[in-house]
């Protein structure tokens, strides 16, 4: 054998770790993204629960005829008209802040108009929301180690130029 035939083979032989290291991390690189979707999901379902619960709170105040300032009723059709179906990072913090303003303006409400008191339901409401807020934190948790391992799988050095081939894009932590 000459030395460009073993050249040839060395190279060959490097080639096919590379291949196979590349499949190794695209994949747990898709992996991850998976996982990122699935929790993106999770959010979509704790908003939905989170935003009906808000508006019959809204409505159990509107039966009693409180005063709603301008500000709680533009928070309450900004909640009632969010996009729930398909989000990203962005806009889970987006709706996070919504829903969380329109919340607190609620619990202001509630302490204004001591309406509902002694009222099993509307404790209830409020117990299923503080479920929903730490259900959102435990996530909020479980999406950003998901994010730590998307993003170390996709930028790791010798296949950074490949993942950005592929249209893996960055993904940023939630706050």
């Amino acid at each position: 054998m000459e030395w460009w035939q073993i050249l040839l083979y060395v190279l060959a032989i490097i080639f096919l770790i590379w291949l196979a290291f590349l499949i190794v991390d695209i994949s747990s690189v898709l992996s991850f993204k998976a996982k990122l979707e699935k929790r993106t999901v999770a959010f979509s379902v704790l908003f939905v629960e989170k935003k009906d619960i808000l508006l019959t709170i809204y409505a159990m105040f509107d039966e009693k005829k409180a005063e709603f300032s301008s500000s709680l009723n533009k928070a309450a059709a900004q909640v009632r008209w969010m996009k729930l179906e398909t989000m990203k990072g962005e806009d889970i913090e987006n709706n996070v802040v919504l829903l969380n303003d329109f919340e607190k303006r609620l619990a202001l409400l509630g302490h204004k108009y001591p309406f509902f008191e002694n009222d099993k339901d509307y404790e209830i409401y409020w117990a299923t929301l503080e479920d929903l807020n730490a259900n959102y934190r435990r996530n909020v948790a479980n999406y950003n180690s998901e994010v730590l391992g998307y993003e170390y799988w996709r930028r790791f050095i010798i296949f950074r130029p490949m993942t950005a081939l592929f249209g893996f894009k960055e993904k940023k932590r939630l706050n």
